[in-house]
């Protein structure tokens, strides 16, 4: 990026002080899968060389798009698997646990043709794509039965949609009753196709305790959930925390308290002087590390208090270009990647010191532990 051999070599002694670990611990004090990642982008097209970078940093789990558009555009025709199958075999070959975010109804399915944001037309219809992909990698998967080099490891878990009270994921002004139908039509589906499987919420961002609220009173979700969702995009860690208390409180004045919560997308972007943006989400790459060390630590803190309880957190993004000066959301990688060439950030230095700490050990590539401590 244009920095002159001494200051890098500067930045990084620097940074290799504010990041110094912690004594190593010999146990781990979070649950499997405490440590994920979102893969999108254009690393997601071509993610091979991707899983065992992955599995060394720590990361357990990978939340990503499994596509409805790409693989059913037309009506009638059988799903195509062949990209989602590369994505399920990378994944598990390296002991890392797909997330799937099944969203993108195919044009011809959504309720407005013209936008690919649209909603499915039918929650029936999305809810048949859905337990193909069940039944495709679920705990009878006929993916399992064709791999058998692989270890087999069913996905358990689906997150239907993504951000369904921002227009430009959902593009109806009204959500709730809608996004409420897709997923008790959804959560129906699912436990035919799986009674071991698990429904996970759409992650909500801003005010996601009022959506959250909303979706309750409106529509009509109690019941049809394993897992809550959450995306605490806020200006620090201390206030992620703040944003995770609120959102429990919702849950627990609607019954769920109990509920499982996982944050499905957290980050600062390191776009400070590279964007012309107000948001205050901005930082530097040690600003952004210096935050994910500390929410981590914080949310590996409180998990087991109640009015906290996060068991997973996915920094987003595994990967991504910083350049091009348009979207903030272009420096959260924690890698940067152009060109089809990868180079390391301060904050997957940040990550990989933390998943340590917290998991107990070093990773191997397959994601075993190979050292105890960090």
């Amino acid at each position: 990026m244009g920095v002159a051999k001494i200051t890098t070599l500067a930045a990084a002694a620097a940074l290799a002080c504010l990041l110094a670990a912690a004594p190593a611990q010999a146990r781990r004090d979070v649950p499997r899968g405490f440590y994920g990642a979102v893969l999108d982008g254009a690393v997601a097209q071509a993610p091979d060389a991707q899983w065992a970078r992955m599995a060394r940093a720590g990361v357990e789990s990978v939340r990503t798009v499994f596509s409805w558009e790409a693989a059913q555009p037309s009506p009638g025709a059988p799903p195509s698997f062949e990209r989602t199958d590369r994505l399920v075999a990378g994944a598990v070959a390296h002991g890392i646990e797909p997330l799937p975010v099944v969203i993108y109804a195919p044009q011809w399915a959504r309720a407005d043709p013209t936008v690919l944001e649209s909603p499915p037309r039918d929650p029936a219809e999305y809810a048949s794509f859905l337990a193909a992909l069940v039944r495709r990698y679920g705990s009878s998967g006929s993916f399992w039965a064709e791999h058998p080099e692989l270890p087999r490891r069913p996905l358990r878990y689906w997150q239907v949609w993504n951000e369904p009270q921002l227009r430009y994921q959902w593009y109806t002004p009204d959500f709730a009753k809608g996004y409420g139908a897709l997923l008790r039509a959804a959560y129906k589906a699912v436990k035919r196709a799986d009674p071991r499987a698990k429904v996970v919420l759409a992650g909500a961002t801003n005010l996601a305790w009022d959506a959250l609220d909303e979706l309750y009173r409106r529509g009509g979700i109690h019941g049809f959930f394993d897992v809550a969702a959450l995306h605490p995009y806020t200006s620090t860690a201390e206030r992620v925390l703040r944003a995770v208390a609120l959102f429990r409180a919702v849950l627990r004045r609607h019954g769920d308290g109990r509920v499982p919560l996982w944050i499905t997308e957290l980050g600062w972007p390191a776009s400070k002087g590279k964007v012309r943006s107000g948001n205050t989400l901005q930082t530097t790459p040690r600003g952004a590390a210096a935050r994910l060390s500390r929410a981590y630590d914080l949310l590996a803190r409180t998990r087991r208090r109640p009015a906290y309880g996060v068991s997973r957190a996915y920094w987003y993004t595994w990967a991504s270009s910083y350049e091009g000066g348009i979207s903030i959301f272009d420096y959260t990688g924690l890698y940067r990647y152009a060109g089809g060439r990868s180079r390391a950030t301060p904050q997957l230095v940040a990550y990989r010191r933390s998943a340590r700490r917290h998991e107990g050990c070093v990773k191997s590539a397959a994601g075993a532990c190979v050292r105890r401590g960090g």
